[in-house]
């Protein structure tokens, strides 16, 4: 009943494959899994063009990045079956993934074919070892991490593409945005996008868990990147919201309060604290998105 797909790049997907043909094995119609590597250099290979030859494998090397839009967009295309389970490489599933899932396909009825579901996004209940790598834990367990209760009064607000299923022909009818190559807030706009066009969303509790945790100088800059893409949909798509712009459209004054702080000062901060408050990382957002604004009005 549906396709799974799973873009890579610069990652070993090959222990979630197995667990996805692992679960897939028990299932009757069994998913199709579709893996496109996009465009990771040939010296990250990790081994695995062994999934060409994988039954129940889809594996394609894309010889250009086409970015994160672009390739789950490539993906929906190449998939044969009716829905599609798009994932992220860097998520582990609960050992009933695929089954809740599809038991919801099953239940949903004529009237509600079109629906969108949600099943999550957690983080491993402890901190890593690595301190550099406690940072993006700490910001995904304070802030990414939303339990059943909170998903469904958010509704498509705070939508994350990195676990859903939805209608391949509604992916074909709104693809996600592919002008800009930049990393984040494609799903921001895709999930917005959606509310505004009344189609429905169904959360359910069904996480998996994030295990690509990056280090703290990297994880501030793929922030820092997200705010220009925020800042290129926005100047283009004016109704899309963030809790950034929500900030900036009430309080125009708060982007310049919070260059009265270095930027220095609150990256070694963010990069030295186990548990730093957030905040700052707010402040550093804040910031960004001033520099990005004409002549910095």
């Amino acid at each position: 009943m549906f396709s799974i797909c799973l873009p890579v790049y610069r990652y070993d997907v090959r222990p979630l494959v197995d667990e996805l043909l692992r679960q897939a094995a028990s299932l009757s119609p069994a998913p199709e899994i579709i893996v496109f590597d996009d465009g990771s250099p040939a010296t990250e290979a990790y081994g695995q063009e062994e999934l060409r030859t994988t039954p129940g494998i889809v594996y394609r090397e894309l010889r250009e990045n086409l970015g994160r839009a672009g390739v789950r967009n490539a993906m929906v295309g190449a998939a044969t079956r009716p829905w599609v389970l798009l994932m992220d490489a860097d998520g582990w599933p609960p050992a009933s993934f695929l089954e809740t899932y599809l038991t919801k396909l099953r239940q949903l009825s004529a009237r509600e074919s079109g629906t969108v579901m949600v099943g999550g996004r957690t983080y491993a209940p402890s901190p890593p070892l690595d301190s550099t790598l406690r940072l993006h834990w700490h910001y995904g367990h304070q802030r990414e991490s939303r339990d059943l209760p909170r998903r469904r009064r958010d509704g498509w607000l705070g939508f994350q593409s990195n676990n859903f299923l939805a209608p391949v022909s509604l992916l074909k009818q709104y693809p996600f945005p592919e002008g800009h190559r930049g990393y984040g807030h494609e799903d921001t706009y895709w999930g917005q996008r959606m509310l505004r066009a009344g189609v429905p969303i169904l959360h359910l509790d069904n996480p998996v868990v994030h295990l690509g945790l990056e280090p703290a100088g990297r994880f501030l800059d793929k922030q820092r990147e997200a705010i220009r893409n925020l800042h290129l949909l926005r100047r283009e798509h004016p109704w899309l919201r963030t809790r950034l712009t929500e900030i900036t459209d009430h309080w125009s004054w708060a982007p310049m309060v919070a260059r009265l702080i270095p930027e220095s000062t609150l990256q070694n901060y963010l990069s030295k604290r186990s548990a730093p408050n957030l905040l700052a990382l707010d402040l550093l957002k804040l910031r960004w998105w001033h520099e990005l604004r004409p002549h910095g009005r």
